[in-house]
C-alpha cells in the first residue's frame, strides 16, 4: 500500500466517522446524483437532511459533509474524538 493509498483510506475513515456523527444529531444522510457540485445540509419538512453528492470526489464530500456539521450547535455538548473535532473547527471557521 503506497502513501496515496493510506491517505484514501484515512480520508475514508474520516468520512465515516463523519456521517456516524450525523446519525447523532438525528440527521437522515442521503446520498445523490447531483452533478459534482452539490450536496450539503438542508432542512426538509422539518428534518434535517444531509445530501451526498456522488459525482464529487471523495475530498470535495468530506469537506462538503464536516463544513455542514461544522454548523451545528449541538457540537458543543458531544463527545467527538480530538482530530474529529479539530477538523470540524478547521471547517467551521
Amino acid at each position: 500500500m503506497g502513501l496515496a493509498d493510506a491517505r484514501e483510506l484515512g480520508m475514508a475513515a474520516t468520512f465515516d466517522d463523519l456521517l456516524e456523527l450525523a446519525g447523532r444529531l438525528a440527521i437522515t444522510v442521503r446520498h445523490a446524483h447531483l452533478g459534482g457540485g452539490g450536496g450539503g445540509l438542508v432542512r426538509v419538512r422539518g428534518q434535517r437532511q444531509l445530501f451526498i453528492d456522488l459525482d464529487a470526489d471523495p475530498a470535495e464530500q468530506l469537506e462538503r459533509t464536516a463544513r455542514a456539521l461544522a454548523a451545528e450547535t449541538d457540537l458543543e455538548t458531544m463527545y467527538i474524538r480530538p482530530d474529529l473535532r479539530e477538523l470540524l473547527e478547521r471547517y467551521g471557521a
